[in-house]
């Protein structure tokens, strides 16, 4: 009873594991099915003994043309006598593997990937079995991604303007040629070096804004203007865009922007604006200027109910220089005309050269009451003689004319009318100056006539 009970589960547990076997057998022929590859056997001369599958689709060959050919059929004639070298190694090492030139039976060139063992049989035969994918289309994308990427670079290294990419903390990731170029310094000393190195703070702030900008709204800026430090302290110019960088998933992942060179630009600019309000000749502000500036002071002398004095200077016998001595000797007269009044008023005095030998100073300050101080301090400046190219020159004197807020005048036109007739008046008196209304001697104050 309990023998039969005993053979009775070893019979069931050999049912179990044919079972098992068929449901392995029928698996296994059902991902064989589905393999892409091309499996193969062929002895050492090269004859195909199997093949899988039936039709080999990117050879355009099926099973049975495949099984009457050689290796050597499918290589290009250029490549023949790799095929020895390919057995040899396979004799050698037992296993091969590594990319190969095919072609198709309708003439075309495919890349295939093998990978080969050496087997021997039962018989002590030796043939090699082998596995073998089409990856001509993977190559060409990878090729043409390279390609890509090589012009994508030589573009970006040919244009004159710079192309940089940063992450999210304004590290240099990339950037092209032009980007050093601008900056001074070797390739090797900017990868991986923040932004900010290369700038001041109130630069380095607006850069920080401006990518944070762009951050938040996903907006690329297509202009803004940078100021950058170069390696060798001079600074230098950009206009700039700015731009986000995503992953695949959309995530940022940090930001890429052109930069070009505005530095001559830029100085031009300032040149141009630096000539709208100052004096070619003396440096000093010119009459568009001086206009803008008593606009200004009297907007703010309204507002804190102060005074404020304006100086008319006219230099006398100035004439007599130029027709002397010449233009160039009287140019640099009034270089040095417009030095001494730079040392004798204050630092918040508006000096200007309206044209000529005409100056004006417009007095700073809230708590200045007595502008004759100011006008005598200048009469005695530039009195002193003058010498140039070996020349003494101590006969130009000044006539200076005052008005003040609100007492001459409420506009600017009024007090720079009643200026101009103050200053014609000392002129008249000899060598005078004259404040509101009253004419005072080089000597000391003395009361003249009124200008009115």
């Amino acid at each position: 009873m309990g023998g039969r009970l005993a053979r009775g589960n070893g019979e069931t547990r050999v049912t179990e594991r044919e079972n098992r076997r068929g449901d392995d057998t029928d698996r296994f022929h059902e991902i064989y099915q589905n393999v892409t590859e091309f499996i193969f056997e062929h002895d050492l001369d090269g004859h195909f003994l199997w093949i899988y599958p039936r039709y080999v689709g990117f050879l355009g060959l099926s099973r049975d043309e495949l099984l009457s050919m050689n290796v050597r059929d499918l290589l290009p004639e250029t490549y023949q006598k790799q095929f020895d070298s390919y057995i040899g190694r396979v004799r050698e090492t037992g296993r091969d593997e590594g990319l190969i030139q095919l072609q198709t039976k309708a003439g075309r060139k495919r890349i295939v990937e093998h990978k080969n063992l050496l087997a021997v049989g039962p018989d002590g035969r030796k043939t090699v079995q082998g596995i073998a994918r089409d990856v001509t289309d993977v190559l060409e994308t990878d090729q043409a991604l390279i390609e890509s990427e090589m012009r994508f670079r030589s573009i970006l290294d040919s244009i004159e303007d710079g192309y940089f990419e940063v992450d999210l903390a304004g590290n240099f990731t990339f950037f092209n040629d032009q980007i050093p170029n601008h900056l001074g310094y070797e390739r090797e000393d900017l990868v991986g070096v923040n932004y900010t190195k290369y700038m001041d703070k109130e630069n380095a702030k607006l850069v920080f804004e401006t990518f944070h900008n762009v951050f938040m709204t996903g907006i690329s800026t297509k202009t803004v203007d940078w100021e950058l430090m170069r390696l060798d302290g001079t600074t230098t110019f950009v206009e700039a865009s700015v731009s986000l960088q995503k992953d695949r998933n959309g995530n940022a992942t940090g930001f890429c922007g052109i930069i070009r060179d505005i530095t001559d630009r830029k100085r031009s600019e300032r040149r141009l604006a630096y000539l709208a309000y100052h004096d070619t000749l003396t440096g000093l502000y010119n009459r568009k200027a001086f206009l803008e500036e008593l606009e200004h002071t009297l907007v703010e002398a309204k507002r804190f109910e102060t005074r404020r004095s304006i100086l008319y200077i006219d230099l006398d016998h100035f004439k007599q220089v130029n027709d002397v001595y010449g233009h160039e000797v009287g140019d640099k007269l009034l270089v040095q005309v417009a030095s001494r009044l730079r040392k004798i008023v204050r630092n918040d005095d508006y000096i200007s050269r309206l044209g000529g030998d005409e100056f004006t100073v417009v007095l700073g300050g809230f708590g200045r009451s007595r502008p004759e101080n100011v006008a005598l301090r200048i009469q005695k400046g530039l009195s002193k003689p003058y010498f140039i190219q070996g020349i003494r020159i101590d006969f130009v004197a000044s006539s200076i004319g005052v008005s003040t807020y609100p007492d001459d005048g409420q506009d600017a036109e009024t007090l720079l009318k009643q200026a101009d007739r103050a200053m014609y008046l000392a002129k008249e008196e000899g060598n005078r100056f004259v404040c509101s209304g009253a004419a005072i001697s080089r000597t000391g104050p003395r009361l003249l006539r009124k200008v009115r």
